[in-house]
């Protein structure tokens, strides 16, 4: 706003005739110098490594219609979908330029055999749960997320969510294996909250998924920066915060060198 201001400002000075040694035309020059200086002298941000996430969502129908999916699976790899599954027809359908990149992978076939048998066990679990309990609507459709986060120390944090509809009911922290109640309604859910199933989340979220997303960012790691497939044109390099304050600080100093011209 300040840049907006003062080139306004210096650009209703040059419209103005001025005449030989104009103290305003001096001073709009140098303070627009003084500026730019003083912007460029901030420090510039740090950019932090951030945490890469890798995240599966399950969704059962116990009572699917003619043509609805019994099952199907979700992947999604920095949140850019690379895996869509489908669990009856045991298909796996790679998304994208990274999903084809990932299916190249030592654990891609493993991955699909631990996502196969982990929805067996939900399956299982959804049959002694009376979802109609869980959801005022039809129908009524599981769901279960895992997710896997490594931070910039490289560490692990795995979490499963559990829900029906669309509510999530269930929180599962999988570093400590406790369970959290979300909603008043989760005890539709509470037989969730069993030592199998626990110890299933619990090895499937940090173990499983954990070596999954270690092994699947050494390919694309300089993938992930963008969700666009690369274009044929030459590439254009980000603008750095020093090269927008330059843009912009000229803003001030054309206009003031227009009053200098006119006045020497």
């Amino acid at each position: 706003m300040v840049f907006e201001a003062l080139a306004g400002a210096a650009w209703k000075l040059a419209r103005v005739p001025t005449g030989r040694g104009n103290p305003a035309a001096i001073l709009c020059f140098f303070l627009a110098v003084l500026v730019l200086l003083l912007q460029l002298a901030e420090p510039l941000p740090v950019a932090s490594a951030g945490t890469h996430s890798l995240f599966y969502e399950f969704i059962i129908n116990p009572k699917p219609l003619p043509g609805q999916q019994e099952c199907k699976i979700q992947g999604q790899l920095d949140q850019k979908i690379f895996l869509s599954y489908d669990y009856v027809g045991a298909k796996a359908i790679s998304m994208g330029v990274l999903g084809g990149k990932l299916n190249s992978t030592k654990s891609w076939n493993y991955q699909l055999e631990t996502l196969q048998d982990v929805a067996t066990e939900f399956k299982q679990q959804v049959w002694d749960i009376k979802l109609e309990d869980c959801a005022s609507t039809d129908p009524h459709f599981f769901m279960a997320r895992m997710t896997c986060l490594q931070k910039a120390d490289g560490n692990i944090v795995g979490f499963w969510d559990f829900g029906c509809n669309g509510k999530v009911f269930l929180h599962f922290h999988s570093n400590n294996k406790t369970w959290e109640d979300l909603l008043t309604g989760s005890r539709c859910m509470k037989k969730l909250k069993n030592v199998e199933l626990s110890e299933l989340l619990y090895r499937t979220s940090l173990y499983d998924c954990g070596s999954w997303l270690k092994e699947y960012l050494e390919p694309s790691e300089e993938n992930l920066q963008t969700t666009a497939p690369p274009t044929t044109g030459a590439a254009t390099p980000p603008t750095s915060k020093a090269t927008r304050l330059s843009h912009r600080a000229l803003l001030l100093i054309l206009p003031c060198s227009l009053i200098l011209l006119n006045v020497v």
